[in-house]
């Protein structure tokens, strides 16, 4: 599930025509007029078997795989004494175990390259809680420790792993989550993102799909050969308070 943080990832690496290969199945519709330099290829990240034949069917095609974005996710809010078992595996499974899948059977070719470069997005969620969000909470701490195993296994390689945690992005997770505050508090949509923002974030702006995209542009590039295992935050001073 490609949101849009991911959506501005391919368009700002688009525009420096790069070949960028999509796995997904929920974005099918925004790349009806596919560009020659995007290819897209639809699987359910949660069908582990059909993920790594259709990534094999990537790697047969195209040989080489330069940069690996992880970028999937999906939230589920309940108190945990509440939260459905089926509901915490799908979080889980789409959030941490395709990164894990991806990363398994794309870092071989890497490897036979001896170059390459892993961006995990995880979520400042992966460095602190929130209450009801068990799963996601679990999941993208989980990304953040994938991170780090990936890089020390991978350090003596020309190979790199790292993780970008955003705060608040105004991606449909976080829009629906604030529709849901308006109708429970009875405000409207703007009130309820001024309260989200002036809760976690002090510079009380959203974090922007283009800011996350220049961090992966600076994290792929050979200044960053030396950056391995790390994790970077965007999030307007949020893990700061």
């Amino acid at each position: 599930m490609l949101f849009r943080s991911g959506l501005e990832i391919v368009h700002y690496f688009e525009k420096k025509n790069f070949n960028i290969i999509i796995l997904d199945k929920t974005l099918k519709k925004n790349f009806k007029k596919i560009k020659k330099n995007i290819f897209y290829f639809e699987v359910d990240l949660l069908e582990i078997k059909k993920t790594e034949k259709k990534i094999q069917q990537i790697i047969s095609k195209f040989k080489t795989i330069d940069i690996l974005i992880n970028c999937a996710g999906i939230q589920y809010i309940s108190k945990i004494e509440n939260f459905p078992t089926n509901e915490w595996r799908k979080v889980i499974d789409i959030n941490l175990t395709s990164s894990f899948i991806t990363s398994k059977n794309i870092i071989p070719v890497m490897k036979k390259n001896n170059s390459g470069r892993i961006i995990n997005i995880s979520s400042v969620h992966g460095l602190v809680a929130s209450e009801n969000k068990s799963a996601y909470v679990a999941s993208k701490h989980g990304l953040i420790g994938l991170t780090k195993a990936i890089a020390l296994e991978l350090s003596k390689t020309k190979i790199t792993c790292n993780a970008i945690s955003p705060g608040w992005v105004l991606t449909p997770l976080v829009e629906k989550q604030i529709k849901k505050l308006a109708s429970k508090n009875k405000t409207s949509i703007e009130i309820e993102k001024k309260n989200l923002l002036f809760e976690k974030h002090p510079n009380q702006k959203f974090v922007s799909g283009k800011e996350i995209a220049s961090l992966v542009n600076f994290l792929i590039s050979k200044d960053a050969q030396n950056i391995t295992g790390s994790s970077y935050s965007i999030d307007g001073g949020w893990v700061s308070v």
